[in-house]
């Protein structure tokens, strides 16, 4: 008879050794979640470390969109419009015409009267400084040969006779006192100015001139152009 085959059992796996793997995975599970937590920072970095040494592409992290700031509305400026060309016909180039020429005399500007100090004239002479009197309308004042406009007095250097001469040196005496006694002005003349730098002018004082007290004492005259003789 042949001899019947033995039936070997397999030998049951323990339980034991099953459980003891579970809770190994467990473990390792808590573990690695521990890790995780404590280094949830840097887990971006790691993951993509660890997907670059893989061979897994690493995704970038999208930058944040920045919000759009709200857009204020401005009022449209419009252009006025422009008022439209003149139809009108363009008048023709005025034509000169000569007009007849006025004959209207100029006003000439009298000069401005500026007050003159007296007190400080003397006779000319050597030494007498810039202010002295020549004769009885003549003086210089400031360097400036000034004779009076408005008279005629007698010259002593010219005298047809000693009443004559006795007379320009009485008016050149009474002119230098004149000067003397207080401020005056001098203002212009219709008479041009001397050709050897003399000024014509008219010397005012209290609203009357110096020339006109000088007639009304009788040691001059008023001024025609013509030079009478002073004797007799």
């Amino acid at each position: 008879m042949a001899k019947a085959k033995r039936r070997t059992r397999r030998k049951p796996q323990s339980k034991a050794g099953n459980s003891m793997w579970l809770w190994g995975m467990v473990g390792l599970a808590t573990v690695a979640g521990i890790y995780a937590y404590q280094h949830r920072k840097e887990m971006p970095t790691i993951l993509a470390h660890a997907g670059a040494v893989a061979g897994i592409p690493h995704m970038a992290r999208e930058a944040p969109v920045p919000e759009a700031k709200p857009q204020t509305r401005t009022a449209a400026m419009v252009p006025e419009p422009r008022a439209a060309a003149s139809v009108l016909p363009v008048p023709p180039a005025a034509i000169p015409v000569a007009l007849p020429v006025s004959r209207t005399p100029i006003e000439r500007p009298v000069p401005s009267l500026r007050p003159q100090a007296g007190g400080r004239f003397v006779i000319c002479g050597p030494g007498s400084g810039t202010n002295c009197v020549v004769d009885g309308n003549t003086f210089w004042q400031n360097g400036v040969r000034i004779q009076l406009a408005d008279i005629d007095v007698p010259d002593a250097d010219a005298a047809r006779c000693p009443g004559e001469r006795q007379k320009a040196m009485t008016a050149k005496l009474r002119l230098q006192a004149i000067l003397n006694d207080g401020t005056f002005v001098l203002s212009g003349s219709s008479r041009p100015d001397d050709r050897n730098g003399g000024k014509l002018r008219i010397a005012m004082r209290a609203g009357r001139s110096i020339g006109d007290q000088m007639v009304s004492e009788g040691l001059a005259r008023r001024w025609t152009g013509q030079a009478p003789s002073w004797c007799g």
